[in-house]
């Protein structure tokens, strides 16, 4: 009974944390046991691994770090939690063995790990290698590297986060940062400072909304910590617990738009703007669109939505911003979430209204050739069940990264106001016809043989002389797209289509 009663003291002096409480109340801070209650049922763990590490030091009570498993919404999953009123958070021996069992874990019980985030980085007054030791606090990368497609990583960060901390949220597969919070960069301020000369504070360098609308590495921000937790369950809902386990279904809900809506949203005039949001609440589950990275690249938009009650990932173009053009930024934020999708078996969605790739210096010298090619990469070996509705524009290059015939998808679908060509009629009639055009002096009578090629020009992609020649599988009336959508990812629920044997591409996205 003696024995028994000491280890539950000293299990609850543990519970209590560090000696720092009142520095996180400054910040406005949670306790990460406190935390914890936002996250899983009945407000804690499932269980706890770890607990006396580091036990011989008073001031270092669980080594700053508590890791386990907790059961959000009754599925289980793997965690870890930084405790930053032990040294703010700061990763020692143990502290980092800790994390790395945690990750074995995963890897062997293949379910999802979350990473909740409050670390200053490396505990710099440890003595000895452990960063750098075989069995260290430097191989947290090299099992985030192995979990990569395994498992969902989802990491959540409450704090700033430099050097090697900084690299467990981009090497997660969602990342969540708590807006005015949290903060990552390759290097602190003061160390940017030393380097460079150069005078910076942590939002400049490394805020969430630098990252949301600059950097593109932050998938969703949020206002508050109870909003992290409630972002990071209904994340849950669209994914599985490993690559080859069964996706969450739920009940079907009704769109949020009447399906005959679709015929109004989509304007005639090909180069005229609409909000594509529109068109996906008339397809999707009501109230089931997540989308990720919104405020990046916006004139792609991506996100997770329920058809029918089951998980798909939408890829659509966002003719309301840049009329939909393809940038470098935006073939990024592609060709990651196809990626992702692709990974953990959810079926994607192509909405492709598109002018194709942007042209000029500018986004070649930022690499639109090679990130262009990293989107229609990953939507080429993305052998998930893939339908492309061709909704308006689909120029040049552009219907590659879409996903368009030539790409494999199970179905390819165009709408009455799909177009499909080489490029635009204005770029096309400029580029084969310009000198005749300009040795016309009448104005009046240029713009009618202008004119005239167009309509020479946009008969020969005309939708229905496409659909004749079976360019596309069907033309599909607008209100019944979301129904016919269903019906055909129905169909291909247990595709089976290998790509070729080799080890891998050699193609990073």
């Amino acid at each position: 009974m003696e024995r028994e009663l000491m280890v539950l003291e000293e299990r609850e002096r543990i519970y209590k944390g560090g000696k720092h409480h009142d520095k996180l109340k400054k910040l406005g801070k949670l306790f990460v046991r406190d935390r914890l209650k936002l996250f899983f049922d009945d407000g804690k763990p499932y269980y706890e691994t770890g607990l006396f590490a580091n036990a011989n030091k008073k001031d270092l009570p669980a080594d700053g770090v508590v890791t386990g498993t907790g059961k959000i919404d009754d599925r289980l999953l793997f965690f870890m939690a930084s405790d930053f009123t032990v040294k703010a958070g700061s990763i020692g021996r143990y502290h980092g063995e800790k994390i790395l069992r945690i990750q074995e874990a995963a890897i062997r019980g293949k379910r999802p790990i979350l990473y909740l985030i409050d670390s200053s980085g490396g505990r710099i007054d440890e003595a000895g290698g452990y960063h750098v030791d075989r069995y260290s606090g430097g191989r947290i990368w090299y099992y985030h590297s192995l979990l990569s497609g395994r498992v969902p990583q989802i990491a959540v960060l409450y704090g700033p986060s430099f050097a090697g901390t900084a690299y467990m949220p981009v090497f997660s597969d969602f990342l969540i940062m708590v807006n005015k919070m949290a903060g990552m960069a390759i290097a602190s301020p003061r160390m940017v400072e030393m380097a460079t000369g150069q005078k910076v504070d942590v939002e400049e360098l490394g805020g969430a909304m630098m990252h949301a609308t600059k950097s593109g590495q932050v998938h969703f921000v949020v206002e508050n910590e109870e909003e992290a937790a409630e972002v990071t369950k209904r994340l849950l809902t669209y994914l599985p617990d490993s690559y080859d386990a069964v996706l969450p279904e739920y009940d079907p809900v009704e769109p949020a738009r009447d399906p005959k809506d679709i015929d109004d949203i989509i304007p005639k005039d090909p180069n005229q703007p609409y909000d594509v949001h529109e068109l996906i609440d008339c397809i999707v589950d009501g109230g089931s669109f997540l989308e990720v990275k919104k405020d990046y690249a916006k004139e792609l938009v991506v996100g997770f939505a329920r058809l029918n009650g089951k998980p798909i990932g939408v890829v659509a173009n966002q003719p309301a911003v840049r009329g939909g053009a393809i940038f470098p930024e935006s073939s990024e934020k592609g060709a990651e979430f196809v990626w992702k999708c692709d990974a953990f078996n959810i079926p994607l969605l192509y909405l492709c209204d598109t002018p194709g790739f942007m042209v000029g210096t500018k986004v070649e010298q930022e690499g639109i050739l090679r990130k262009g090619r990293n989107f229609i990469y990953a939507s080429s070996v993305a052998n998930v069940p893939k339908m492309t509705v061709i909704v308006r524009k689909a120029y040049g290059a552009g219907i590659y990264a879409m996903a368009g015939p030539a790409y494999d998808p199970d179905a390819t679908m165009a709408l009455p106001s799909a177009e499909i060509a080489i490029m635009g009629p204005e770029a096309a009639i400029n580029a084969v016809y310009y000198n005749k055009i300009q040795e016309i002096e009448d104005p009046v009578e240029r713009a009618k043989v202008v004119k005239m090629l167009r309509d020479e020009y946009r008969k020969g992609y005309e939708i229905k002389k496409l659909a004749s020649e079976m360019v596309v599988d069907d033309l599909i009336v607008p209100s019944e797209l979301r129904q016919e959508l269903i019906t055909r990812f129905e169909t291909f629920k247990h595709k089976d289509y290998p790509l070729p044997d080799k080890k891998h591409g050699s193609i990073l996205t």
